[in-house]
């Protein structure tokens, strides 16, 4: 499998690289300190990243998109999250709105303006105080009454859940059906208002986190949908478990190159700091167990990024990445944690002052290991996917 990226890709990296370390690592520490972005705020850093792909990068170009390969939008992302993987997370959960907005003619009139420019902010709420791992234990129900359907659940730790205009909510639709019987309802927050509290992380400070809550919201008929590139409400809701189920081998995907891009600035900031600390008259970068810190810190940033990189190559080869996403993901995030800590070592007590960066990438990387399914979940899905027996039901 070839992983070297093709002139057209290097020269993105290298323009994206560029503007990245001139516009957003300076401020990217201080801002993370502050807590959860704003809406407008998001809005502004999509309308900065939107001409490398960020945002839009993976919509088709007849909508004004960039039409980039998965492959490409891995880089990007990569990219960003070397600076500011909180940053790089709340936008690409954003993204989901293109999802929408392209999915229907009906979604297309509603969102697709805002969307091409940047401005409506998208999220899914599947994880509820009782099903974390289980997704199928939802208690989220929606009950249709004329031409509405009557929301009422709570969702917790949802990505950009207090910023975004449209949530994908994980709901229970048809009671009788089990799994098939739970659909997505896209919940817009103009038109069917919900509440949300705001919940603070040991990582990702600015990436904006909540709890949701649904009271009897009522949402339109035409917003129960079969998932992510749903197509309405055509009798197709009722896999909107299995869409998302599926979508998850993306979401994992993207969860590792997240962590691939803590890795290299772990290791980048480690380098250029032991080639400057001197200590017993020369720079610590002679030292053979700080050399041995920093070989194992690169080899664990490259098994990462091969293995990341190969669920996103599947992604573009339109194939099921189900295990190799699992491996990736619980491979890479784990990783990032132990290279990050490394990194803290490296820079004695300034690791682990909040003036610096390195504090920061130790408590992302470690964030990461929980989100769309732990390390122990990833560990069952390889399990799974190798020996043909479930581990649970």
């Amino acid at each position: 499998m070839d992983f070297e990226f093709t002139e057209a890709q290097k020269k993105l990296k290298n323009e994206v690289r560029e503007f990245l370390e001139t516009e957003i690592a300076p401020i990217a520490n201080e801002r993370d300190l502050k807590g959860p972005l704003t809406r407008e705020e998001l809005v502004g850093f999509i309308k900065k990243l939107m001409p490398f792909g960020y945002y839009n990068g993976m919509v088709p170009k007849e909508y004004n998109g960039k039409g980039l390969d998965a492959t490409t939008m891995a880089m990007l992302i990569e990219e960003l999250s070397r600076v500011w993987s909180g940053l790089a997370a709340s936008i690409w959960i954003a993204s989901s709105a293109n999802m929408v907005a392209v999915s229907s003619p009906y979604f297309m009139e509603k969102f697709l303006t805002r969307t091409q420019k940047g401005e409506l902010i998208g999220c899914a709420a599947i994880t509820e105080p009782d099903a974390g791992s289980n997704a199928a234990s939802i208690k989220t129900r929606a009950v249709k009454d004329g031409d509405e359907w009557i929301l009422n659940g709570s969702k917790t730790w949802i990505s950009n859940g207090s910023v975004a205009d449209v949530v994908n909510v994980l709901a229970i639709t048809d009671s009788g059906k089990g799994q098939m019987g739970i659909s997505m309802v896209l919940v817009e927050r103009e038109v069917s208002p919900f509440e949300h509290r705001e919940l603070h992380k040991i990582g990702w400070r600015a990436f904006p986190t909540s709890e949701l809550f649904f009271k009897d919201c009522r949402v339109p008929d035409e917003n129960v949908i079969s998932g992510f590139g749903g197509t309405g409400n055509q009798g197709e809701s009722r896999s909107g478990y299995k869409n998302m189920m599926a979508a998850f081998e993306s979401a994992r995907s993207t969860m590792s190159v997240l962590a691939v891009g803590i890795c290299q600035a772990a290791v980048d900031a480690s380098i250029d700091y032991v080639r400057q600390r001197e200590q017993f008259g020369r720079p610590i970068g002679g030292f053979q167990m700080v050399q041995e810190m920093i070989a194992d810190m690169i080899t664990e940033t490259d098994a990462s990024r091969f293995l990341t990189y190969r669920a996103w190559q599947l992604i573009d080869q339109g194939k099921r990445a189900r295990l190799e996403s699992s491996i990736a993901k619980g491979y890479a995030c784990e990783a990032a944690v132990r290279v990050a800590s490394k990194a803290l070592q490296i820079h004695g007590a300034r690791g682990i002052d909040e003036n610096y960066a390195v504090e920061r990438y130790l408590r992302d990387a470690r964030s990461l290991t929980i989100p769309d399914g732990t390390t122990q979940i990833q560990k069952l899905v390889i399990g799974r996917e190798a020996i043909g027996i479930r581990a649970f039901d």
